[in-house]
């Protein structure tokens, strides 16, 4: 008989206190597991089976529980509890329990190390002793599963995790990862985890110490091998069956990936030692390609992601927006390589529910954190993913087609830099991103790919793909970033720039599609510009003067939330296309209409220059940028020269 048919039940820091732990309220304990515990009970020794094994002898109803000294039915029984002595004090005392842990002291947390070393060793002894029995070691490990629940009640205090330590738990809680009853590993995964998770550390608003205490705890179980431990457990957890074990090892693969989580929040330097120590990229890399449904006996479509599928692509997502050095080990191994393969199953198909809809965006956003570095971009080049997206823009029935636009705006973006490294090389850093980013924009150009961005830009299609379109409003901003990145990308007088100008120009044969683009343009600038103006218009909320830099960023971040950005898009574009005196003179047309001018293009212009050079944002700084544009290039009017150089 395997112990874990025996062994199911669990009990929670939710049995024990209030707390938002996930797990479920368990058996309430017997007579002997509370004698044992230390509580004094009266009538605690005479238990429903007696002692030593020998059936108790039944209580007679007169000799405990006389009401009032009236035995009839009307003044006794209907109107008692129906509990005899015994059980009352068992009731009063998980009332005062709740009491005395609601007052968890140091005291009450070297018993509870007492009871889990005590629990241990009995448990260890009788799997010696009873190998082939487990049905005579079941009890001492229902004991030491219980001595480890209570260990939970330390995420509602942190402050005693200190004595855990100070007591030499710690060593105690790594072995028990090795233990054979899954349950008893899922025991300790689930404590680290319910510690380190954000409501332990920042209950009424973040706490500093608390914060640091948490991360000197999950520093010390690093220095007992914690972590790489528990990256072995997880590449023996089976999770394809569908039996009682499957479930569990599943809920120990979410639980893992929960503890990782949770040290991303808690403290981005301990990421990647962490990760480091588990081999967690290599783990994430193969579990992201394979679902549990396409294991012989899983139920599910073979292809959809499953839950723990999905979520560890969410980790890989939140591990690369978090550390620039996992963006450059992703990109530089296998990983950047098979998230790419992960997305190019989406080719010709749309995910089947949420749960896939997810895990498409999470790899989605890992390859956008992969090629906003330099390294990434090169290694995206050499894959091939500019082709990759050509072949999914091509797909208008599938949201892929709309998602690709954020991996051709991030590559084609300026490189996010070592935050570690001098100013020189990442300036050479810098100059080389850019050099890939105007690569892959020849690239896109040259294969076509203006057809498909422009398609996508003015909504082209029927049915389910204009439906994809009003899912998916952000795609605008993606297109116009894009296509501010080709103008920017592109040298003037190339074959490149000429063709996107193209698009904005009339023909022999066609004397109407220019308008229309222009249209487009203009028309996603007012958008843009009136959403800005709202927030513009807005009060302060503050007495702070203008002048206060705190102020003006606070005011700038706002404006950006409005969609400054698109707008300064926008902006881009209209800029390079205004070079054409044909094409500015009817800007200049659709813009009046609205109360607006190319002026203002150029002001707005001038902040996003100002940005990106790293200078002012007062209005004194702004006024010499509109100089300089306006004197850069022939034309008053004419912003785009300046913008080559940016």
């Amino acid at each position: 008989m395997d112990i874990n048919d025996i062994f199911k039940e669990s009990v929670s820091s939710k049995t024990l206190m209030p707390s938002k732990s996930k797990r479920k309220l368990g058996a309430t304990p017997g007579l002997r597991t509370l004698k044992e515990g230390g509580y004094g009970i009266a009538g605690a020794s005479s238990s429903a089976d007696g002692v030593d094994g020998e059936p108790a002898k039944r209580v007679k109803r007169s000799e405990t529980d006389s009401i009032d000294g009236d035995d009839d039915d009307e003044g006794g029984r209907f109107f008692s509890d129906g509990l005899t002595t015994n059980e009352k004090d068992v009731m009063t005392w998980v009332d005062n329990m709740e009491i005395m842990d609601d007052a968890l002291d140091q005291a009450a947390v070297q018993r509870m190390v007492v009871r889990l070393e005590r629990a241990v060793s009995k448990n260890t002894e009788d799997r010696i002793k009873h190998a082939n029995s487990p049905q005579l070691f079941a009890e001492s490990e229902a004991d030491l599963d219980e001595a480890l629940q209570r260990l939970l009640l330390l995420a509602n205090d942190v402050q005693y995790l200190k004595v855990l330590e100070d007591l030499g738990a710690l060593p105690t809680l790594v072995g028990l990862m090795a233990h054979e009853n899954a349950d008893i590993t899922l025991d300790v995964i689930q404590f680290v985890v319910e510690v380190t998770a954000e409501d332990a550390w920042s209950h009424e608003g973040e706490s500093t110490e608390e914060r640091e205490l948490v991360s000197a705890f999950v520093r010390a179980l690093a220095t007992q091998e914690f972590f790489e431990v528990l990256g072995q457990n997880l590449r023996r957890l089976k999770e394809g069956s569908d039996s009682f074990e499957g479930e569990a090892d599943r809920m120990g693969v979410f639980q893992s990936l929960s503890l990782v989580e949770n040290i991303v929040s808690l403290d981005s330097t301990l990421v990647s030692p962490v990760v480091s120590a588990m081999d967690l990229l290599e783990w994430l890399r193969a579990r992201i390609t394979q679902s549990v449904y396409s294991q012989a006996g899983a139920k599910g479509p073979a292809t959809q992601a499953d839950p723990n599928q999905q979520y560890a692509a969410e980790l890989v997502s939140i591990l690369l927006h978090s550390n620039w050095q996992l963006r450059i080990e992703a990109s530089s191994g296998q990983l950047g390589l098979t998230l790419l393969e992960c997305l190019a199953r989406y080719k010709k198909r749309t995910p089947e529910d949420e749960v896939e809809m997810e895990y498409l965006e999470n790899i989605i956003d890992s390859v956008c954190m992969m090629v906003s570095t330099r390294v990434g971009k090169s290694a995206f080049m050499e894959a091939e993913g500019v082709e990759l997206l050509l072949v999914l823009q091509q797909q208008q029935q599938h949201v892929a087609r709309l998602l690709s636009l954020k991996i051709l705006d991030y590559a084609m973006s300026p490189a996010h830099l070592d935050p570690a490294s001098s100013n020189d090389d990442n300036g050479d850093d810098a100059a080389q991103s850019k050099a890939l980013a105007a690569s892959m924009a020849k690239r896109y150009i040259d294969n076509r790919g203006l057809k498909h961005l422009f398609s996508i830009l003015m909504h082209q299609g029927k049915g389910s793909v204009r439906r994809l379109y009003k899912k998916y409003p952000e795609t605008d901003e993606r297109a116009v970033s894009c296509l501010a990145s080709l103008f920017r990308l592109t040298t003037r007088d190339s074959p490149e720039r000429w063709r996107l100008l193209a698009k904005f120009a009339s023909t022999p044969t066609d004397d109407s599609s220019w308008r229309l683009y222009i249209d487009r343009i203009v028309e996603l600038n007012i958008e843009y510009f009136e959403r800005v103006q709202e927030v513009e218009a807005q009060p302060d909320s503050d007495s702070e003067s203008e002048a206060d830099s705190d102020h003006e960023m606070e005011r700038y971040t706002q404006r950006l939330d409005a969609g400054l950005f698109s707008l300064q898009m926008t902006d881009v574009v209209v800029a390079f296309v205004a070079e054409d005196p044909k094409a500015r003179e009817y800007i200049e047309l659709r813009l009046k209409r609205k109360g607006r001018a190319l002026a203002m293009v150029a002001e707005e212009l001038a902040e996003y220059v100002a940005v990106r050079e790293e200078t002012d944002l007062q209005a004194a700084s702004r006024r010499q940028i509109i100089q300089r544009i306006k004197e850069s290039h022939e034309g008053p009017l004419t912003v785009a020269h300046m913008l080559d150089h940016i």
